[in-house]
């Protein structure tokens, strides 16, 4: 009889365990070109397959980065909406800046995963365009 309880707990158990998603992503936002610092962590963490304690994580990380835009000048309080020039962010430099300044605990491999994630949440909402690349030619 212990056997049978056992088994039964065992069971019960395991179905209840299901995969659920960790937060959900609205597909009506594809496009919609405002960026949400929350939809963004739950894209980058569903993208990454993460669980749900690494989305602290995935914020730091993503607050560090806001941190060093407004550093270098990129946004700001007063940014100017017409302004439509383009703009690069070296990943090389926010990294490094991260690591020697931010307090987040993610290697500098960690970090630049979550931010070529982050690219593509930007291209779902469609801040970022495709880049369009050319095939190069290999000279022999």
């Amino acid at each position: 009889m212990k056997k049978i309880l056992l088994f039964i707990v065992i069971l019960l158990f395991l179905f209840s365990c299901n995969k659920k998603p960790i937060c959900n992503i609205n597909q009506n936002n594809a496009g919609y070109k405002v960026y949400d610092i929350d939809e963004a962590i739950c894209f980058i963490a569903l993208r990454l397959d993460k669980k749900a304690y690494d989305i602290n994580l995935i914020r730091n990380a993503l607050i560090a980065e806001e941190n060093y835009m407004s550093n270098i000048g990129l946004i700001s309080v007063s940014s100017n909406p017409n302004n439509n020039s383009n703009i690069e962010l070296h990943i090389d430099k926010l990294i490094e800046y991260i690591v020697k300044t931010e307090k987040v605990d993610l290697t500098k491999t960690q970090l630049l995963e979550i931010y070529e994630t982050e690219i593509e949440y930007l291209k779902f909402i469609g801040v970022v365009q495709e880049e369009k690349t050319t095939p190069k030619t290999q000279i022999n």
